[in-house]
């Protein structure tokens, strides 16, 4: 396990989109959390020492004159007056304010730990969940809780690494504060791109919302300091630790069940995957990595089933789900070919919105409106449909049809389930967009 893991983590330096999808379906998060303990300590020894001592708590001794100053009274049968203090200055460019957000006091040995486990990873999980995730936040936590937390401690393992040893190897040298903020600074940005990646990974989020979310998330770490200082005391009291086990056992067993069970689902796929006729198991693993946007991993598993059943009519769909994507238009509309010629009612008839989708995005019109004609007509509720059709009936000049159709979008949008509004509000959003268009106004003002 150990090896296993370490050329995990060793491989996030090289190849993180696929080490990422690996330390989902293998990674332990047993392994991480000593590695990242581990780290946090040399990491302080070596670089975050260095800027305590010189920004957060500079030693400075009173001068001679002042303590002499100082009221005999205020110290009558207590110690004497104390002949130093301890100062914070201002950080470069960010000045005083930065101490409301951090702090480079030293950590205990599972500081960094708790504060993933208990604080940040719970704290990005209701982020992902407000900004719009196809299910709540409790569903959120007992299904990606395990892969997350271990996806964020090899991600700060390997943000932390190569700097704690440049630090370590700058040491003998007097490492300056500056040098040591520059080393913390790029460690703490390497971080927010790993797991920026692991939220692409995991929940489908484009990289860029995904380091927003990430940076919000960031700002629990500013409280990790202030609460573990005063509850430190308390955390390892053995009858705490027991309620706390008695009170939370099944949902940490739930959370435990659900990263045992993606991996092994997983690992019962790839074992299906050495059948040479099985195009069903192919299919399901390039499914995953469609997922988690490993899109050459996902194209290879979807050729693959498609060479072992050219009927594989949910294959030939997803290909050409990902060349639209990718912006291969003709790939996109070859594959959509195939699925015609085997059912031209695929997938609820979503075949001729992707179809549609694509013709837009060549701006080819006049086929798109044909095509998402022929969807609206067995579809009429779809809101991604209607914004497509909306936005060609625009571009053909037919302002007040689509005017009308966008204003369809918003009504299905609105008269949807909650759980389903979390999906489809995105198409809610740019059809308003688009009948604020003055463009579009026009035609309802002069009528």
């Amino acid at each position: 396990m150990i090896w296993d893991n370490t050329k995990l983590l060793l491989g996030l330096f090289y190849r993180p989109v696929a080490s990422m999808g690996r330390i989902v379906d293998e990674g332990h998060w047993l392994y991480a959390a000593v590695v990242v303990a581990a780290l946090s300590m040399i990491f302080h020894a070596t670089v975050t020492s260095v800027i305590y001592n010189n920004y957060e708590a500079v030693y400075r001794e009173i001068p001679q004159e002042q303590r002499e100053l100082a009221s005999e009274e205020d110290y009558e049968d207590e110690e004497p007056a104390p002949t130093f203090y301890y100062d914070k200055l201002p950080l470069p460019l960010v000045g005083q304010r930065a101490w409301w957000f951090v702090s480079f006091a030293a950590p205990s040995f599972f500081t960094a730990v708790l504060g993933m486990a208990i604080l940040y990873i719970p704290c990005l999980i209701l982020l992902v969940a407000m900004a719009g995730a196809n299910a709540s936040f409790s569903v959120l936590l007992r299904r990606d809780y395990g892969p997350l937390l271990t996806c964020g401690l090899m991600a700060w393992g390997a943000a932390h690494l190569p700097f704690a040893l440049a630090g370590f190897a700058l040491e003998p040298l007097h490492l300056s504060e500056k040098t040591a903020l520059g080393l913390w600074l790029a460690s703490a940005i390497s971080f927010g791109l790993l797991m920026a990646l692991g939220l692409r990974m995991l929940f489908g989020i484009n990289y860029s919302k995904g380091l927003l979310l990430v940076s919000v998330a960031a700002l629990s770490f500013s409280v990790q300091a202030k609460l573990f200082s005063t509850v430190s005391p308390y955390l390892f009291s053995p009858f705490l630790l027991f309620y706390a086990f008695q009170m939370f056992r099944g949902d940490i067993g739930d959370i435990g069940f659900s990263l045992r069970q993606r991996q092994g689902f997983r690992r019962s796929i790839e074992a299906a995957t050495i059948n040479p006729r099985d195009a069903s198991a192919h299919y399901q693993l390039g499914l995953i990595y469609q997922h988690r946007r490993q899109y050459a991993e996902a194209i290879s598993g979807f050729q693959k089933a498609v060479e072992i059943a050219h009927d594989e009519t949910d294959a030939h769909f997803q290909l050409g789900r990902i060349a639209r994507e990718q912006g291969r238009l003709q790939d996109a509309i070859n594959y959509f070919g195939v699925v015609l010629e085997q059912d031209d009612k695929h997938s609820q008839s979503e075949i001729w919105r992707e179809i549609g989708a694509t013709y837009v995005a060549a701006s080819m019109f006049a086929e798109a409106k044909d095509a998402l004609g022929k969807f609206i007509d067995r579809r009429p509720y779809d809101p991604e449909g209607l914004y497509y059709y909306g936005k060609t009936l625009e571009q053909l000049e037919q302002r007040d049809e689509a005017r009308e159709v966008f204003a369809r979008c918003v009504e299905a949008v609105k008269t949807m389930p909650s759980y389903r509004y979390r999906e489809q509000r995105k198409w809610d959003k740019l059809a308003k967009e688009k009948l604020r268009n003055p463009r579009i106004t026009q035609i309802k003002e002069s009528a």
